[in-house]
């Protein structure tokens, strides 16, 4: 019965959640979206900080699932376990231990070439990173820190060694 009332009351968290006009960056907005990460089965630190403005609708029910969107600043670079770029605005469908339909979001591979990430799914301890030409799993602990955005030009420019450059500052 404890599980019964657990979800249920992580099914009412997330609908209300759901419902909640979006609203403007704060350092309580940032704790909210990394705490709605952690409901959702996922490390903390898979969005890095700081966001501008989040919003997050109810998409479905069965399964539960949310769109939501985040707003940086400018485009954000951040280094995990390779570079990792998010545009201004990033989008994407989210239910517990998958987010999928990502738009704004590219990995830089060793090739040097920028590559678009289209869902995330966790399995086990272990997070299945799904690219439009390849899969890379990683263990979840490279994500439980928050990291911070790192700012720097569209990728659509192409400025892969100012981009280095800026991830290395």
């Amino acid at each position: 019965m404890a599980t019964v009332n657990s979800h249920m009351s992580l099914l009412l968290l997330l609908v209300l959640v759901a419902l909640t006009p979006s609203t403007s960056a704060s350092q309580n907005l940032s704790l909210n979206l990394h705490q709605l990460l952690q409901l959702l089965g996922f490390p903390p630190g898979l969005i890095p900080d700081p966001i501008e403005s989040f919003s997050i609708s109810l998409a479905g029910l069965l399964p539960l699932s949310f769109n939501f969107t985040v707003h940086f600043e400018e485009p954000c670079y951040v280094q995990y376990v390779i570079p990792n770029y998010f545009a201004p605005v990033f989008t994407g469908q989210i239910t517990f231990g998958k987010i999928s339909g990502m738009i704004g979001h590219k990995d830089q591979f060793p090739s040097g070439e920028w590559i678009d990430m289209y869902d995330v799914t966790v399995v086990g301890e272990e997070l299945l990173f799904e690219y439009a030409t390849t899969n890379l799993t990683y263990d979840r602990a490279y994500f439980e820190e928050v990291e911070t955005c790192a700012y720097g030009p569209l990728i659509a420019d192409h400025s892969n060694q100012l981009v280095s450059q800026v991830l290395r500052g």
